[in-house]
């Protein structure tokens, strides 16, 4: 049986977990980035998971997660804005899909990002990563969030 594979040697008949922020405490940021993954436009759907396992910290921290494209490895594009996580609220996981094939009929204004919750489905590039922000509120205390997030490429 002939594998098909990709440019950068990848079996495009199975799917390809990518990590684009492993597992890690992290504390006040304000728009870090974690690795950026070159998927060369060989994938068509990804689903995408931010996994948090700790925020405990005050009501009024912050984290926000997002998932960004790039067509040129420069400038980047909003696609994903996972909802927006308060520092005393339990752990959990969240997922998004991301699938042109139902781009829709209008454009869409990625001039800033996507609102909390707000996922862009059709918005692709060469390049993936994930960014975040860490808010302290009010300098309370050290505002700290775990969390991974993991895109599953699919076809």
């Amino acid at each position: 049986m002939t594998v098909l594979r990709g440019p950068r040697g990848v079996n495009l008949i199975a799917g390809e977990t990518i990590t684009l922020a492993a597992l890690a405490a992290r504390t006040v940021v304000a728009n870090a980035v974690g690795a950026t993954a070159n998927i060369g436009g060989e994938r068509k759907r990804f689903i995408v998971v931010n996994r948090i396992t700790a925020s405990a910290t005050d009501a009024g921290d912050t984290l926000d997660v997002y998932v960004d494209f790039s067509l040129d490895g420069a400038i980047w594009y909003n696609a994903i804005h996972f909802t927006q996580k308060a520092g005393n609220t339990p752990a959990r996981t969240e997922f998004a899909v991301l699938d042109p094939s139902n781009p829709g009929v209008a454009v869409v204004d990625v001039t800033a990002d996507a609102a909390s919750g707000a996922v862009r489905p059709a918005l692709f590039g060469v390049y993936m990563r994930a960014r975040w922000t860490v808010v302290e509120f009010a300098g309370a205390g050290a505002a700290s969030h775990t969390f991974s997030v993991i895109a599953y490429a699919i076809t």
